[in-house]
């Protein structure tokens, strides 16, 4: 019954941002899709959660590993650093669904002091880097996005993650679909349990 209470205040408290609709709710969260398609045809994904079994300095040593995203998340089966410059750091990830070939990018990572005393991670395409394929798998054409997490008020570690993702190569509409629910629960829910 107390892990309910979080979760239901959450949702009294979550106003939906404009440009998404609440899909689901999971792991202390309120998950999101973007009501309609940016102008590559990617939907955007959002959650919100409060975790009060988290500390702000247990997600902020989780998520500035860039080379540990392998450690917490079953899609990412390879996250390996390979140099930082300027405040940036390139990262090589292999992504990985059930039913489909492995996705593999070169990935800018930074991160920045937000208000509230939060620390933002964000990511984006290295555009430029040269990445040569492994046999089988496809080069994603788009992942984009961030984590930011600062107190909550209440307690623990209010955190926000965004993410707009184009696995590239073909990949049938209903598992387009299934990632934009399932896919987002498991990355949330997943983060979660690891940093307890």
């Amino acid at each position: 019954m107390i892990k309910l209470i979080p979760l239901l205040a959450l949702s009294m408290l979550v106003a939906t941002p404009a440009g998404y609709k609440e899909v689901k709710k999971a792991s202390g969260c309120v998950l999101m899709n973007g009501t309609s398609a940016e102008s590559d045809g990617v939907i955007p994904m959002r959650a919100e959660c409060h975790w009060p079994d988290v500390t702000p300095e247990t997600f902020h040593k989780a998520l500035a590993d860039w080379g540990g995203h392998d450690k917490y998340w079953s899609g990412v089966v390879e996250s390996t650093v390979k140099r930082s410059s300027g405040g940036k750091t390139l990262v090589y990830q292999i992504h990985r669904n059930k039913g489909t070939n492995d996705r593999e990018i070169l990935l800018w990572m930074s991160k920045k002091n937000t208000d509230g005393g939060g620390i933002k991670y964000s990511w984006g395409e290295a555009k430029g880097e040269a990445l040569e394929i492994k046999k089988g798998n496809v080069q994603a054409a788009r992942s984009d996005g961030s984590w930011e997490g600062k107190p909550h008020p209440d307690g623990g570690v209010q955190v926000t993650y965004q993410l707009a993702y184009d696995p590239g190569g073909k990949v049938p509409d209903f598992m387009v679909r299934w990632f934009q629910i399932g896919g987002l629960t498991n990355i949330v829910t997943e983060l979660h349990e690891y940093l307890n």
